[in-house]
């Protein structure tokens, strides 16, 4: 008979035994959870704008040696 040892499993139940566990569905988590994903949106955003940017002069710029 083949046996599974999952770490991870363990680790979880370990955890909820030692109370550490908590659940994040309250409104100010919630509200908190939204803040952050909106916020790293825009820093997404940003990125993809600098690294477009970057690639573009990149493109144009002559390499002499």
């Amino acid at each position: 008979m083949i046996k599974t040892l999952s770490k991870t499993s363990q680790i979880k139940d370990k955890l909820k035994m030692d109370g550490k566990v908590s659940y994040l569905d309250k409104p100010e988590h919630l509200h908190a959870i939204i803040a952050m994903n909106e916020e790293m949106e825009s820093v997404r955003r940003e990125y993809h704008i600098k690294d477009r940017n970057s690639q573009n002069s990149a493109s144009h710029m002559i390499l002499t040696a």
